[in-house]
């Protein structure tokens, strides 16, 4: 038995061109906007694990579908009053 003892490489900076990809080809925009964010948490670190160069692009893909969520998650509100014409 031999144990892998090869420190993980250093995180690199994201890159548009597979953050790209990573959205619209292996993801989907439609499987981003319907999944629950439990199984899209899990699926993003499956294919982190199937494919790690997109491990910088993955946390980004997450928190910016939790962020658009969280945008959308309230009920429609006014943003201000009209002030009443005499």
């Amino acid at each position: 038995m031999r144990l892998n003892t090869t420190p993980n490489p250093p995180p690199a900076k994201p890159c548009i061109r597979d953050m790209h990809e990573l959205i619209h080809v292996v993801l989907t925009p439609q499987l981003l906007m319907l999944a629950p964010l439990q199984e899209l948490t899990r699926r993003l670190h499956e294919v982190v694990a199937q494919q790690p160069r997109f491990r910088e692009e993955a946390p980004l893909v997450l928190a910016g579908e939790q962020r658009r969520r969280a945008q959308y998650s309230g009920g429609l509100r006014v943003a201000h009053r009209h002030a009443e014409v005499a």
